[in-house]
């Protein structure tokens, strides 16, 4: 289960090549999701949605830092996600890939992947929660659609938050859209992304 912590703070290690912003995201409401039950929840709130492409622009609060970012949002029912994560302007930042099971973080200006599944928790480990809130649905021919999602870790660290605008809704994605961009990359388990937090932020390992 700690790899699921770890994959949870790849969103703050693709923000650390920013600046900070003066302001902090404020604490809000939400509903108690285990980390391997994310895209279970994500796929009861797009209910009749079969694929969904957005650009997106992103809140990521770290250690009390605050970043922005924008990037794209693709997604496909029920268990597909990927996101990709820029500077404005500047190339792609990091980006996370979901799919079937499969977690891959790619943080393209390391050459580095790392992936791992998402497993249920074990009897006896106690579950990692993110909260999370759907706000702001826009009607659709499909239903109403979230426009914006907010999410926090259980005993802070991280809270993100994505506005999805532009969707084009059931529309054939992109071929590959959930595979990785090929490449030389140096393939690492998520367990590793430990290592690269404390990296990124200049810190010795406890």
């Amino acid at each position: 289960m700690r790899s699921l912590k770890y994959a949870l703070i790849i969103l703050g290690i693709c923000a650390m090549v920013l600046g900070c912003a003066p302001k902090r995201m404020p604490e809000e409401k939400g509903e108690g999701v285990p980390l391997s039950q994310v895209l279970p929840v994500i796929a009861t709130k797009y209910q009749g949605v079969r694929s969904l492409q957005a650009q997106i622009t992103a809140k990521l609060e770290v250690q009390q830092e605050l970043y922005l970012l924008h990037g794209i949002l693709l997604y496909e029912n029920p268990s597909s996600l990927r996101l990709q994560l820029a500077i404005t302007p500047g190339p792609t930042a990091g980006e996370v890939i979901y799919t079937d099971g499969l977690l891959m973080i790619l943080v393209p200006s390391a050459g580095k992947l790392y992936q791992g599944r998402l497993q249920e928790t074990r009897e006896g480990e106690e579950a990692l929660l993110l909260t999370m809130g759907f706000q702001d649905y826009q009607d659709t021919e499909q239903g109403s659609i979230p426009l914006r999602v907010y999410g926090e870790t259980h005993g802070g660290g991280l809270r993100f938050e994505l506005r999805l605008k532009d969707l084009k809704v059931n529309t054939p994605l992109p071929a590959g859209a959930f595979a990785p961009r090929t490449g030389r990359w140096e393939v690492h388990p998520l367990a590793d992304l430990k290592e690269l937090l404390y990296a990124s932020r200049g810190e010795a390992r406890p």
